[in-house]
């Protein structure tokens, strides 16, 4: 519930240990052997026994470097990931060396390792959606490699002295939290030995460039970031103990103490933090926009306390206790090249949960206080029960003059910001009284206002504007009465509300919204990064857009006009929906390529890393070589088309997945549709060329063929068209065959060419093919009309054209065309086949995450009874003990006394009674709400299941 990846972050450790102890055996004992063979032998058994593709380039021995010790040397170790982790490099070392004592070696039961050097490694640690991580690639076996990695016993044992890491990158992203956090220029310098069971070790650690992003905000924009600190090592237990641990953030010191452990199924946790500096400046550095603006020259003042922990159990079912405190004030900070300062800073404000039950959690920020030249903003926020009922009280108040900016804090030349931004927003009650509709239970009350805007920068250099936008909070929702702004040239107008940001916000509910929103004139090619405009345009830099969740909104949109990409859309109207991690278009038409477009559809992202896109495209009468252009897709359905002249209409329905960079799976495209036009002419068809040229007939070689209206279907990254009759001048024809998106074909036709059409070398190609089919017994004669058979195959850029009388390939024909309905039939039948087993396999898994979700939590909710009930026990017990031995104190006194021994001892057992009695009720609230939790994190994902399984 809170994480699925515990036992595998503690498997990747022992992984790592224990990998390193083979690297080292590598790198010892192969300069003494047949190099070359046990290298290849080495690789082909590791790649044997891991899911992931190992690999490394050479290795070196040198007795003069480091003389008199061994060093060992290996380039180019990589560890690369496969299927799901296909291309992802779990570890590249371009440059490892380790130095040994050659005495170590002779004697044979330690060898002492003085220093392991990695030079410019690359770590990248990935979570998936679905908690898979790529760390994880030993393969299940038979043989003893997984029980050796859980236990890592080992014969071998390494007094590891120092390791340096220098130049190096680690990554660690996780997509169940979100999170990101990348470190760049990382150097760690660790010093110990690491073949005992209790050790210390020194450990120097600094980081050039560290960012963090969580759940989409970045909080560490390139942050420097440093720690050192003697660890206390217990390889038994697996205990890390820091006493006093030097944590450095840009230039906020922090001493952190406590222990790490990792027990069975979980983490073990305490840790306490405080600064160590008390002044505001080093606070600031924590603020990306300042740090990184001449930070140096600031002039800064005011107190700072910074305070906190974690303590408690981190598994899969629970979550340790944790709290903050930050508290500012008398602050102040100043650009010296600036009029102007942000002062009377003062800020107030904590997180805390004692018992690590999330619903425990409360954030209070008493106060938040700042005057930006002299315009002021206020804020406070308490926020108690956010799981079971969120219960928020809140006011936010500021006025700032946007052209004041520029006047405390440094703007880049060019830069131009002006306007007025006024908010002021109160909020006070529980979501469910939002959510019953019970809106006198909850006031909340507000505006933000923003008139004549102007913002302008490097990165905008075209500059936003908006003139208006006024926004009303209520109970039931947040209204926007009016939006009016411009990007460039581009404008837009808008209007609309947002209903339950409050549910949202705290993950109780969907934001549900609508919109209206109108422009003259939207260029979304302003919008797009160079590299992806126009055709041949560098797909690298795209990426899925995934639809977030929880989403319900509503858009209708009117646009006069919208240049995207090489098209000019006219007249463009309909309604966007995004439901259920997936957009829908309806009834969207525009006029474009001199006709006219319709659309509906949807792009779904229920699978996040399997983008579909299904819809329905209605092209009336648009100029066919301009369509071509335009659609990339179509390039792929129907390559003939660009060499065709006219105006077509079409109706094609498709489905088809994405891949990365959003462009389309062709294997995966499935669809049908028809194409129409009153006339099309071809030119410059290398297969009908081919075929004019068989037939002496250079008639053929242009085709203008009235009133087309064809059937097709496309599967398997093939294209089916069904028979349909045409005309080419005289000459009548039934066409039908399929292409491929490879370019490959074979397409039938079936042409009845007059006699009259035949003369010159045309009448001695007939007179061949007649001569030919008599000697086989056709018994053919010239009539008036002559059936002739035309097979193309080959690739549209090299067809293979062959010509026959009828009579003599109708066998061929029917086989073909039997042939191509019995593989379309077929592929369908896979289609679907395909599509049933991995919606089975969606809900399978999704019913196993589910299944043991309930179980764990179950077996965390009968816990919390337990311990309750044994303590309540307890109370009562004691109770009755004291009542009992109060009793028998007042009979020894007389009857008085043992009556008010009575009364004291009822009174007595009342109180610890009642305590039991509330103990047990809140750990029965306290497990029921585990439970709750647990059947609505199940319930979630057996529901994303479904909607995958529907999807597909």
């Amino acid at each position: 519930m809170y994480h699925q990846n515990i036992p595998s972050m503690k498997r990747f450790l022992k992984i790592f240990s224990v990998s390193v102890v083979i690297i080292l055996l590598v790198l010892i004992f192969f300069p003494f052997m047949f190099k070359g063979k046990i290298i290849t032998m080495i690789k082909n058994e590791a790649n044997k026994s891991l899911n992931a593709k190992f690999d490394f380039d050479r290795v070196n021995l040198s007795v003069i470097r480091n003389f008199p010790d061994l060093t060992v040397g290996m380039k180019n170790l990589s560890i690369i990931g496969i299927d799901d982790f296909e291309e992802d490099t779990l570890v590249y070392i371009p440059d490892s060396r380790l130095t040994i004592s050659l005495r170590s070696i002779l004697k044979g039961d330690k060898y002492e390792i003085k220093t392991v050097r990695l030079s410019n490694l690359v770590l990248k640690l990935r979570v998936l959606a679905d908690g898979r991580v790529n760390w994880d690639i030993i393969k299940p076996s038979t043989d003893t490699i997984r029980d050796a990695i859980e236990e890592a016993p080992s014969t071998f044992s390494a007094a590891l002295r120092s390791m340096k890491v220098q130049g190096g990158k680690i990554i660690y992203d996780d997509a169940t939290f979100p999170m990101y956090v990348e470190a760049g220029g990382a150097s760690i310098d660790m010093s110990g030995d690491l073949s005992l069971d209790f050790s210390d070790l020194l450990a120097e650690v600094s980081v050039e460039t560290l960012d963090a992003d969580y759940d989409g905000i970045r909080h560490l924009n390139k942050a420097k970031a440093s720690l050192n600190s003697k660890i206390g090592v217990d390889l038994v237990a697996w205990k890390f103990t820091f006493p006093d641990a030097k944590l450095k953030l840009n230039e906020l010191d922090i001493l952190v103490s406590g222990f790490f452990a990792m027990p069975d199924e979980g983490y073990d946790v305490d840790v306490n933090f405080e600064t160590l500096k008390n002044d505001f400046k080093s606070f600031l550095s924590m603020v990306p926009a300042i740090y990184s603006k001449d930070f140096e020259s600031v002039q800064a003042s005011g107190k700072l306390a910074l305070n906190g922990f974690v303590k408690g159990f981190y598994s899969d079912t629970s979550m340790p206790g944790f709290g903050v405190i930050v508290e500012i004030a008398d602050a102040m900070f100043r650009y010296p090249d600036l009029p102007e300062s942000v002062e009377n800073i003062s800020m107030k404000a904590g997180i805390s949960n004692a018992t690590g039950d999330p619903d425990a959690t409360i954030i209070d920020v008493t106060k938040l206080h700042f005057e930006m030249a002299k315009n002021p903003v206020d804020l406070r926020l308490y926020v108690a029960t956010p799981v079971s009922d969120p219960f928020i009280d809140t006011k936010i108040k500021g006025k700032i003059n946007l052209a004041d900016v520029g006047k405390f804090y440094p703007l880049e030349g060019g830069d131009e910001m002006s306007g007025m931004i006024d908010a002021d927003i109160t909020a006070n009650g529980k979501l469910s009284a939002v959510e019953q509709k019970h809106y006198d239970q909850f006031a909340a009350d507000g505006r933000i206002i923003a008139a004549n805007v102007v913002y302008k920068t490097s990165s905008l250099p075209e500059g936003l504007s908006i003139s208006e936008a006024k926004l009303k909070l209520t109970p039931a929702l947040a209204a926007m009465s009016v939006l009016k702004a411009k990007i460039g040239k581009n404008d837009f107008s808008a209007s609309g509300n947002l209903n339950n940001p409050m549910a949202y916000f705290f993950s109780k509910g969907d934001l549900q919204g609508t919109m209206e929103l109108s422009s003259t004139y939207f260029n979304v090619n302003d919008f797009m990064p160079e590299s992806s405009k126009g055709a041949g345009a560098d797909t690298s830099s795209l990426a899925v857009i995934e639809i977030p969740k929880g989403i319900d909104f509503t858009m209708n949109a009117t646009f006069d006009q919208v240049i995207y990409d090489n098209m000019d859309l006219r007249n463009l109207k309909g309604r966007l929906l995004v439901k259920d991690q997936k957009l829908k278009l309806e009834n969207v038409n525009m006029n474009t390529l001199d006709g006219a477009i319709g659309i509906i559809g949807s792009y779904s992202t229920v699978i996040p890393d399997k983008p579909v896109v299904d819809f329905v495209l209605d092209i009336r009468d648009v100029d066919v070589q301009k369509a071509f252009t335009t659609f990339n897709t179509m390039q792929k359905l129907a390559p003939i088309a660009g060499l065709a002249k006219g105006n077509i209409s079409t109706k094609l329905s498709l489905k088809t997945d994405l891949d990365g960079k959003m462009m389309p799976v062709f294997s995966s495209i499935m669809g049908d549709g028809n194409l129409r036009s009153q006339m099309l002419t071809f030119s410059n068809v290398k297969s009908f060329n081919k075929l004019a040229d068989a037939l002496k007939m250079d008639k053929l070689k242009e085709w203008v063929i009235e009133k087309v209206n064809l059937s097709f279907e496309v599967l398997d990254g093939k294209v089916f068209v069904k028979p349909f009759e045409t005309e080419v001048g005289k000459t009548k024809a039934e066409i039908s065959g399929w292409n491929s998106f490879d370019e490959t074909m074979e397409y039938v036709m079936q042409l009845s060419i007059p006699r009259s059409e035949f003369g010159g070398a045309a009448n001695n190609v007939l007179n061949n093919l007649v001569s030919e089919a008599n000697k086989k017994g056709a018994n053919f004669s010239v009539g008036d009309v002559i059936p002739i058979a035309v097979l193309i195959t080959g690739t549209v850029r090299d067809p293979k054209v062959s010509t026959d009388l009828k009579i003599m390939a109708s066998n061929v024909i029917d086989d073909m065309k039997k042939q191509m309905i019995e593989t379309l039939q077929e592929k369908k039948e896979e289609a679907v086949a395909r599509l049933r087993e991995e919606a089975d396999n969606y809900l399978e898994e999704a019913n196993i995450r589910a299944q043991k979700i309930l179980s764990e939590a179950q077996k965390q909710a009968d816990e919390v009874m337990r311990l309750a009930n044994e303590s309540a026990t307890k109370i009562r017990t004691e109770a009755d003990k004291q009542a009992e031995q109060l009793i028998a104190e007042g009979k020894q006194n007389g009857t008085i006394a043992e009556m008010a021994a009575k009364r004291t001892a009822d009174k007595l057992k009342g109180v610890a009674y009642e305590k039991a009695d509330m103990l047990v009720s809140e750990a029965q609230v306290r497990s029921d709400n585990l439970m709750s939790r647990a059947r609505e994190e199940s319930d979630r994902i057996v529901q994303e299941a479904r909607d995958k399984a529907a999807g597909n």
